[in-house]
C-alpha cells in the first residue's frame, strides 16, 4: 500500500479513517448532500479521499473510494 510504504503504520491509519467514514455514513447517510444522479459523497478525514455512495431504501451502497484529485468516471451500465 502506498501509505504504508511512506511511513510505518500509516496504511493502518488510512484503513481506520476509511472505516470511520463508513461508520459515519451508515449512522446518518442523509447527512451527505446528493452530488450527482443520487450519488452522495463523504470526505475521509485526514486523507484526501471521498467515499461515493447511493442511499437505497434499506441500505447504503458504496460505489467507490476516490482520491480527491482524480475525477471519478461514471460507471458503465
Amino acid at each position: 500500500m502506498w501509505y504504508e510504504a511512506r511511513r510505518r503504520e500509516l496504511g493502518d491509519s488510512f484503513l481506520g479513517a476509511i472505516g470511520d467514514c463508513l461508520d459515519r455514513v451508515s449512522q446518518d447517510p442523509q447527512l451527505y448532500a446528493v452530488e450527482d444522479d443520487r450519488v452522495r459523497r463523504a470526505r475521509v478525514r485526514r486523507f484526501p479521499f471521498w467515499i461515493h455512495f447511493v442511499l437505497r431504501a434499506d441500505r447504503v451502497d458504496v460505489l467507490a473510494v476516490y482520491h480527491q484529485r482524480r475525477k471519478p468516471r461514471k460507471p458503465s451500465s
